[in-house]
């Protein structure tokens, strides 16, 4: 009896540990994600790092959201897929075929949304994160929990 009731109780926190391990992959599969692409060798990443990063991780909206950065020492390497973790380089190759990524390349700071591992919404400069991600990050999480 005591060995039947030990295996039921160990089968019952097994199964309980499962389910909350998935619970927790759904909730972190459906929080948005910043990716932030920059170098070190650009002034307007400088800015970014220095003034508005602070300012961001400071904020409410931080907390309801992954947040990633790509930061290589010169723009030669924001293409290479050495650069980027392995979990990520599916976006390195999804810009890089993209009309902006063709015709643009990396502007730099450049910032993308993913939500459900889709780019959402990109932008690049310090101008396009303060007058459009910023408020666009605003409104996506403004329904979530902190």
């Amino acid at each position: 009896m005591f060995n039947r009731r030990s295996l039921m109780m160990g089968a019952t926190a097994s199964a309980a540990a499962v389910s909350l391990a998935h619970l927790a992959q759904a909730q972190a599969a459906s929080r948005p994600m910043l990716v932030f692409v920059g170098d070190q060798t650009s002034e307007d990443c400088k800015v970014w790092r220095t003034q508005w990063e602070p300012l961001f991780v400071a904020s409410p909206v931080y907390k309801k959201l992954d947040y990633r950065v790509i930061y290589p020492a010169r723009s030669a390497l924001l293409s290479k897929q050495q650069t980027w973790p392995a979990d990520l380089r599916w976006l390195l190759d999804t810009f890089l075929m993209s009309q902006v990524g063709v015709q643009e390349g990396f502007e730099v700071p450049r910032f993308f949304l993913v939500q459900n591992k889709q780019v959402t919404f990109s932008t690049s400069g310090n101008n396009g994160w303060r007058e459009v991600m910023w408020p666009t990050l605003q409104d996506v999480t403004s329904g979530q929990p902190g």
